[in-house]
């Protein structure tokens, strides 16, 4: 049965939980401003009822009987969502019990002016959305004062029969309203039982989804940390063997690129000359296929760094020249370097991730070109708070790259087509690693070529300038040699084959070389005599480079504890480099060496001691 009882077209909530919203409009004591008003009327009521009774006005005290039941039972109706309901019948309530004490009294107590709080009484029950139930009540409580002012009091006089009749009228309508308010609640109950019910099915089923829910994200969660763990370990293993696998080939990879330079140098036969050159160009293409690959995981992984120190712009395309002059001699191109005007010869910032970023485009020019020239242009291209910006221009007459290509020529694992990949080899990582060395230091990197006519690729990078180094070089870059015989040099180094690289380099420099196996022959050997530098491997038995760093700086004797220690490391890992310094070691050279780096990196020593 659906109870769809309203008044003046307002409807009676029909749920649990509006009943709950409209009764929780609280007054005094916490309690709803309904509640004290029907408890107070029925309050006084009672004491009316016992007054009457006393008189043994009996037909009068039932009908205050009936009051307070009905008042006793309005906020009963209210709970059950009937709230506009059960105001309305307050007030009605009141109207009528002012009417009939007026009428007891006839109006000589003056009790109808007690319509005029029951009027404040319906503003105060109903608030200002409900303006239309509100004015009902107030013209109710009006029409009541007028019945017993000008009708009831003064123009009627009721007969005992009369009398009768109103008092079984009332007895009959608080009958009636204590039969609707009885079957509104049992009816209300009843749906409240059964939303309760309903409500409770729910709760109990979406407890067992939650619960499941939650074994669910228990076990995603297990899942989770034990992938990450494997990922965790996974990448350990990655590391690690990528620097094993750098410093194991770099080592060996030191004595053939060594030995194949002083081949070179030593006057060879014509066809003796031929095949050192395909060993010399076999080895690079290895070497650069490592760096390539560790690279690319560095910067995969997102552990690329950058350093910030100064260098000399010049002497560095002076060392990138020289590296790829045979190569270039070899292949009779010719190899240009040529630096602007107005280029600081000192800048601050990253120089061997430059000279990385410059070989791989040099390298590349030089692969691609069968005649004519490569060449390295550096100019300034914008100055201001003490930063420059430098474009590196290197440019080719090689075979050059489609117009359709140029879109994903810097893309990994990429080459111009198969039959350039077929004829040259590589992985196409070099451009790739160019690219995004270049970005990670908010750089800019382009390209522009013709087929059959060559190539010319672009990088702008920001440089600091260092302060009270602002001289400047210009001109086309001639390569130097710097005079560094007659140092005397430790150099600790335990492969056979690297000692006799290192021993036949710094002969051939002029330079006094004494080999030992391991750091503890080194803190020996300088003990016993004096020396300008030490070139110290860092992975020797008894005792490594670290502890033999450490032990030298830690030397009570200033002459020997100050002497310039520079690294020598397979190991082309930032961490490495990093606990190369730490230990106190002035600098390092990575194998295989190149001869230009190494000899600057001595007279620069030298120069400073």
């Amino acid at each position: 049965m659906t109870n769809n009882f309203s008044l003046t077209g307002i409807a009676a909530p029909s749920s649990a939980v509006q009943n709950k919203e409209l009764y929780e409009n609280k007054g005094l004591f916490g309690l709803p401003v309904l509640d004290i008003v029907s408890y107070s009327i029925a309050l006084t009521c009672t004491v009316f009822f016992l007054i009457f009774a006393l008189d043994e006005s009996m037909s009068v005290s039932w009908f205050f009987i009936s009051e307070i039941i009905a008042l006793c039972l309005i906020p009963i109706l209210s709970r059950q969502g009937f709230e506009v309901i059960a105001k309305f019948l307050l007030i009605l309530y009141v109207d009528i019990a002012i009417i009939i004490l007026s009428s007891i009294f006839d109006g000589q107590a003056e009790i109808q002016y007690f319509l005029i709080p029951a009027m404040g009484l319906s503003i105060l029950l109903f608030d200002a959305k409900k303006t239309r139930i509100r004015n009902i009540s107030i013209f109710l409580s009006v029409i009541s004062y007028f019945i017993i002012d000008f009708i009831a009091i003064d123009r009627i006089t009721l007969s005992p029969d009369s009398i009768d009749y109103v008092r079984w009228g009332v007895i009959s309508a608080a009958f009636v309203t204590t039969w609707i308010i009885f079957n509104t609640f049992s009816e209300s109950k009843e749906r409240a039982e059964q939303i309760n019910r309903e409500f409770l099915e729910k709760e109990k089923e979406l407890n067992k989804q939650l619960s499941l829910k939650q074994e669910e994200l228990q076990d995603y969660i297990e899942k989770l940390e034990l992938t990450s763990e494997k990922l965790k370990k996974s990448s350990t293993a990655k590391s690690d063997f990528l620097a094993t696998m750098s410093h194991e080939i770099r080592t060996p990879m030191n004595a053939i690129l060594g030995m194949t330079h002083f081949l070179k140098e030593d006057n060879p036969r014509e066809d003796q000359l031929e095949s050192i050159n395909i060993v010399d160009f076999s080895a690079k293409i290895l070497l650069s296929l490592i760096d390539d690959i560790l690279d690319f995981s560095k910067i995969d992984a997102g552990k690329m760094e950058f350093e910030k120190t100064d260098f000399e712009l010049k002497g560095l395309i002076s060392t990138i020249s020289e590296t790829f002059r045979s190569t270039a001699q070899n292949k009779k191109v010719e190899l240009i370097t040529e630096l602007g005007e107005n280029l600081p010869k000192y800048l601050t910032g990253d120089p061997v991730k430059l000279i990385q970023i410059l070989n791989n485009l040099v390298s590349n020019a030089l692969k691609f070109t069968e005649k004519g020239h490569v060449k390295i242009f550096v100019q300034c291209v914008a100055e201001k708070n003490k930063k420059v910006d430098v474009e590196f221009k290197v440019s080719d007459t090689g075979i050059g790259i489609e117009e359709s290509r140029l879109g994903s020529i810097f893309e990994s694992f990429v080459q111009a087509d198969k039959k350039t990949k077929r004829l040259y080899g590589g992985t196409g990582l070099g451009l790739s690693i160019s690219k995004r060395l270049v970005e990670l230091q908010n750089g800019t990197i382009a390209v522009k070529s013709t087929i059959n006519k060559g190539s010319e690729f672009n990088v702008v990078l920001t440089f600091e300038k260092p302060e009270n180094k602002e001289n400047t070089d210009a001109g086309r870059v001639e390569i130097k040699e710097e005079e560094i015989s007659g140092l005397k040099v430790i150099v600790a180094e335990d492969n056979l084959v690297n000692q006799k690289v290192m021993e036949s380099f710094l002969k051939k420099w002029g330079v006094n070389a004494t080999i030992v196996g391991n750091g503890l022959e080194a803190i020996e050997e300088l003990k016993n005599s004096d020396f300008d530098l030490i070139l110290m491997d860092l992975e020797m038995p008894e005792m490594d480079g670290y502890e033999a760093a450490t032990f030298i700086r830690n030397m009570e004797d200033t002459s020997k504890k100050d002497v310039p220690i520079i690294a020598l490391t397979a190991a082309a890992l930032s961490d490495v480099k990093e606990k190369v310094y730490s230990v106190g070691m002035n600098d390092f050279v990575t194998k295989p060496f190149n001869p230009v780096e190494l000899r600057r990196k001595l007279s620069d020593i030298d120069k400073n001691k």
